[in-house]
């Protein structure tokens, strides 16, 4: 069974097509159905019909504090982010400095700096302390 997406408007048009538009960046797909149209955002926002994004998961490749902060992104912080249809990943962790992307809902969207900045620096701070994460920088695409 398909789960519905999150923040994401289903509407038809006057024509009988139907849109699917993501609130939070303003990304919209259009299909022939409200089925067609939901299957086309969730391939744009990398999601499977599950609700679960393909995008894989980077605390593996990290050891000790880092790891702990890569799995922490990956758990609480973006089941978080899932309100929006979105996800966060360590992508690099060197002197307390976490390099980070959000992907999903929160790429293209025009809160994504300022959630990540704001949001997610302050619960990694909060989590871990202000001297094992400095700061955050975004992976800029």
């Amino acid at each position: 069974m398909t789960r519905p997406l999150a923040a994401v408007a289903l509407n038809q048009g006057p024509d009988g097509t139907w849109s699917a538009l993501h609130e939070p960046s303003g990304r919209q797909t259009f299909g022939a159905s409200a089925e067609a149209a939901s299957d086309a955002m969730r391939e744009l926002l990398g999601l499977d019909e599950g609700g679960d994004f393909s995008e894989p998961l980077t605390s593996d490749r990290f050891e000790g504090i880092a790891r702990e902060i890569a799995a922490h992104l990956e758990g609480p912080v973006s089941q978080m982010l899932s309100l929006h249809s979105g996800y966060a990943r360590l992508e690099a962790y060197q002197e307390s400095i976490a390099t980070i992307r959000l992907g999903g809902g929160c790429e293209g969207c025009p809160s994504s700096r300022l959630t990540l900045m704001q949001g997610v620096k302050r619960d990694l701070q909060d989590t871990f302390g202000e001297t094992v994460v400095m700061d955050v920088y975004p992976v800029l695409d």
